[in-house]
């Protein structure tokens, strides 16, 4: 669609859509009482070249074997270029996504409300953060949509999850039809572009300009990535400007405070600073998050001031990124995003959880958090 055609009367009617393979396969699996034990089943599953497990519902099957197929305009030779910037941007990526992509998200209060309850669905902040970051790099690493990758199987996960959020959410007495149905198609696509979009505007903050080229091809990946988690594809648009018109215009008809996003966000700040501890790194999130996305964004979700004095980089610390002239925020923005994002890739995706992989899970229900 043009970006014209996303007019309100089309984005409202989207809020009221979901996505019928995996509702259907949710409903299914509800319905024959059998969660438990797919929810078990599943959790080997998860390379993209594994069988489905013998025995599924029906439906469950069926949505394994259809969303599996890469769709016919994927492009090989963009999904390789795309997924290339992780290994040089790993660092930026992963502070871009905590400090930019989930804080925008949080400040559209209809979709918050959503996520808030989600974090019922699993063991607490730091898992949930750090199953979306290892969903990035399942997604970009090398081959993370081919045989031996896990995108593809990551990302049929969490579409399943979405469809446990509308069966659970949609029925909780609390639920304000005014919000339109739990993870609607609206709310899908605004979180698609805070992948496809986000990510690259981050990056350029930061100092990276990337060439025209790899932001359209990184752009590729994430498209095909969205229509394997059911974006509609209206929602789901080919090209960049297409899809930053639409990002643009869902923050422009949802941006508005909310308790649960400033509680959201503050669960993001609060990882940063167990991650990166200590008084010295103590600005590093709220610094990040005003820089990347901006005092009125981050006021809807009441991010503490900015102050680049607190974060302590214009003096080595962690890792030498060859950034840290005094005065200049972009170099010590892109210093400061360079340390939290190594220490999440390296001490929190590859070293803890005792050798374990963080990745969705299928829940069985609504149940209360547990500590991590």
């Amino acid at each position: 669609m043009p970006a014209g055609a996303w007019t309100d009367e089309v984005l409202d009617r989207m809020r009221k859509t979901g996505d019928a393979a995996g509702d259907a396969a949710i409903a299914e699996t509800y319905e024959l009482c059998r969660q438990d034990e797919v929810r078990q089943a599943l959790l080997g599953f998860g390379k993209n070249s594994d069988a489905p497990p013998a025995g599924l519902p029906p439906q469950l099957q069926r949505y394994f074997e259809q969303s599996s197929v890469l769709p016919e305009w994927a492009d090989q030779e963009l999904i390789e270029r795309g997924r290339t910037l992780l290994g040089r941007y790993e660092a930026l990526i992963v502070s871009t996504l905590l400090c930019a992509s989930l804080p925008l998200c949080y400040g559209c209060a209809d979709g918050a409300q959503v996520l808030a309850r989600s974090q019922r669905l699993t063991s607490g902040v730091y898992r949930r953060l750090m199953e979306t970051s290892q969903f990035v790099v399942d997604v970009l690493d090398n081959g993370g949509l081919g045989p031996r990758g896990r995108g593809i199987r990551s990302a049929q996960k969490i579409r399943l999850l979405h469809a446990t959020m509308r069966y659970h959410v949609g029925r909780q007495v609390d639920w304000n039809p005014a919000w339109g149905l739990p993870v609607n198609q609206e709310d899908l696509a605004g979180t698609l572009m805070s992948f496809s979009v986000v990510i690259p505007r981050g990056l350029g903050r930061l100092g990276v300009d990337l060439p025209t080229e790899e932001r359209d091809a990184f752009f590729h990946v994430w498209r095909v990535i969205g229509h394997i988690l059911g974006v509609d594809d209206r929602l789901n648009p080919p090209a960049f400007e297409d899809g930053a018109a639409l990002f643009d215009t869902i923050l422009r008809r949802r941006q508005k405070s909310s308790q649960a996003g400033i509680v959201l966000t503050k669960g993001v700040l609060d990882f940063i600073r167990e991650v990166l501890p200590g008084p010295a790194f103590a600005g590093v999130g709220p610094t990040l998050v005003r820089y990347l996305i901006g005092d009125r964004a981050a006021d809807l979700v009441e991010v503490p001031s900015a102050d680049f004095s607190k974060t302590a980089l214009q003096a080595g610390s962690v890792v030498n990124c060859g950034y840290g002239k005094t005065g200049d925020t972009a170099p010590l923005a892109a210093k400061a995003a360079s340390e939290l994002g190594l220490v999440v890739f390296k001490n929190g995706l590859r070293l803890t959880n005792k050798g374990r992989r963080h990745e969705w899970q299928v829940p069985t229900g609504l149940t209360e958090s547990q500590p991590s």
